[in-house]
């Protein structure tokens, strides 16, 4: 048989042209799979240089502190009362609220209006946030004006007059506050999170609803005011381009007559976790979602293993890169979004899964949920996802404390908390240590798999949460109505 010299060199040619295509191209498409399966390392990071918080105790027993930062046009002020709504008396939640938002309501020869002009004059904002442990008062104002607003402080710190006009004013806003955020999924789903997780414990004061806020009068205000809002149970921070020394003379110049008293220590013991799974419902007929809000109660923000379970949480859904993101929304196509965030106050923490997802997928969701926490907390992460979760909280630290305010929170959160060094200038030194086997080690020691489930959403979706054994009923004020067991219709 005879073959064709030029058709056997064609053909000759034509494979090596193949061969070569393969060679070329096949390579890359391999190492970009490969490469999609475990993207590399981080680059390293630049040092972040942190400014130094210097602190003293003045006569009266007050905690200042003052971190300096030159070339601000503006000083931050924050006034830490270490009393939040778990010094709440149970009969009154929304005391240490109605307290708080009454400081700036009137003062000796002071009305309320005359103290919002005085705070506008000097370039200024004030306000409140309430905590379960603590309030915090923040005051930022023009450089120049540091004794018109330490004036401005002392008037209402030291004669506050509590009128009974700005009182129902105060609680009129409160209650219509709390109406309109009863249309918000989120906020009522994190309103009965705290109501069921905290059960009989003093943090479950922060679940409060709109019927309580108006059987609170000036005798109680008063009364908290008076035995809380105390020199040696407040801590101050002052933000801005100004010294410890400075900083003590002018406080001590209009807050020495702020007089200490005897204040009895109270300690708020940690709360015993969920041991079994807890699925509540509540209806909210004109949403179109479901709205998930699920967790259980972890350690205080002192425990060891705080800068180990930060890693676990950003793996586990700090982003949308991380585990629940891509499971329910990139690739089951059941969420809208679904991530995962830590709460700490002094005596524990809670961990919490937030979800928004489509209605008909709701048991599927909370079941693809679980299963990401037990993957994370029974199989070692690995070393690829350890270090991008570094690499973001290292990197996104800065953010946190980029601007007077934020930096001034933060300053406030450690010292109301007693953090100290390991939460600021070690911050990034202990994130930096974390490697697989240390979050290995605390993977199992935290209950994650028996938490409380929040679903807001229409009551038809019930008809989709029949694979649970149990659901409770709860109205959108948080009061139990009724259960359905599996089987059972609706």
């Amino acid at each position: 048989m005879k073959i064709n010299l030029r058709v056997f060199c064609s053909l000759k040619l034509s494979i090596f042209i193949l061969l070569s295509f393969l060679l070329t191209w096949g390579t890359p498409l391999v190492s970009q799979e490969r490469f999609r399966r475990s993207p590399p390392y981080p680059e390293p990071l630049p040092e972040l240089n942190l400014p130094d918080i210097e602190s003293t105790t003045l006569s009266n027993g007050l905690s200042l502190s003052v971190v300096r930062r030159e070339n601000l046009p503006a000083i931050s002020l924050r006034l830490i009362i270490l009393a939040g709504e778990s010094s709440s008396p149970k009969s009154l939640p929304s005391l240490a609220t109605i307290t708080a938002n009454m400081l700036n309501k009137g003062a000796l020869n002071l009305s309320s209006s005359e103290i919002e002009e005085a705070i506008e004059s000097i370039g200024g904002n004030f306000s409140s946030s309430i905590y379960p442990d603590y309030s915090i008062f923040s005051f930022s104002f023009l450089e120049d004006y540091l004794d018109d607003a330490l004036e401005i402080l002392s008037r209402m710190i030291l004669q506050p007059t509590f009128p009974k006009q700005e009182i129902r004013n105060v609680e009129r806003s409160m209650f219509y506050d709390l109406v309109m955020k009863s249309t918000d999924p989120e906020f009522l789903a994190r309103r009965l999170f705290f109501q069921i997780l905290f059960r009989d414990h003093p943090y479950k004061n922060m679940a409060y609803n709109e019927d309580i806020i108006k059987k609170i009068d000036q005798k109680n205000i008063l009364s908290f005011f008076n035995k809380f809002y105390i020199p040696n149970n407040a801590k101050l921070v002052l933000t801005g381009n100004l010294n410890l020394q400075t900083a003590s003379k002018k406080v001590s110049s209009y807050l020495q007559s702020w007089k200490k008293k005897d204040l009895e220590y109270r300690f708020i013991p940690p709360p015993d976790p969920l041991e079994e799974l807890k699925i509540c419902f509540v209806d909210l007929p004109q949403a179109k979602d479901a709205t998930i809000y699920m967790g259980n109660i972890i350690f205080p923000i002192t425990d060891v293993d705080f800068f180990p379970f930060l890693i676990l949480n950003q793996v586990l859904g700090g982003t949308p890169n991380s585990r629940l993101f891509m499971n329910l929304r990139e690739s089951k196509g059941y969420a809208y979004h679904a991530f995962s965030e830590l709460e700490f106050f002094k005596s524990c923490g809670i961990f919490i899964v937030k979800a928004r997802v489509r209605p008909e997928v709701s048991y599927a969701s909370i079941i693809e949920i679980l299963k990401e926490i037990e993957k994370i907390t029974k199989e070692k992460i690995p070393s690829y996802e350890i270090e991008q979760a570094k690499s973001y909280l290292i990197g996104n630290f800065p953010l946190k404390i980029e601007t007077i305010d934020k930096l001034s929170s933060k300053i406030s959160e450690i010292q109301a908390c007693n953090l100290g060094e390991k939460h600021w200038n070690k911050y990034l030194e202990n994130i930096k240590f974390i490697n697989s086997d240390t979050v290995s080690k605390i993977e199992k020691k935290h209950p994650l798999l028996s938490p409380v489930v929040i679903i807001i959403g229409n009551k038809n979706i019930i008809d989709y949460l029949g694979g649970f054994e149990k659901l409770e009923v709860y109205n959108r004020k948080g009061i139990y109505q009724y259960n359905i067991s599996r089987g059972e219709n609706k």
